[in-house]
């Protein structure tokens, strides 16, 4: 929803080629994949008290977010050259 919203809100903000849509969704790719999981382990080896709350809402809310957000982006440029 949160991507959703930012799509419709900010309707000019994004890529306007394949190719940008494209790298973007690489970029979200790889963060999710290899980013992800070492964020969550150096945070639970942290030792904070509330780290699954910094885990959820401070690593892959914001990483969730981008994916789904790129996914949009593809689908607009797509859109665009049907046109």
């Amino acid at each position: 929803m949160l991507a959703l919203w930012i799509l419709a809100r900010f309707a000019n903000f994004g890529p306007r080629t394949v190719a940008w849509a494209v790298i973007h969704v690489v970029i979200a790719c790889v963060a999710l994949l290899l980013v992800l999981p070492v964020a969550f382990d150096a945070i639970s080896a942290s030792g904070m008290p509330a780290a699954i709350y910094f885990e959820v809402f401070g690593v892959a809310l914001p990483l969730l977010v981008y994916a789904f957000l790129t996914g949009g982006w593809t689908a607009r440029v797509a859109m665009g050259m049907l046109r």
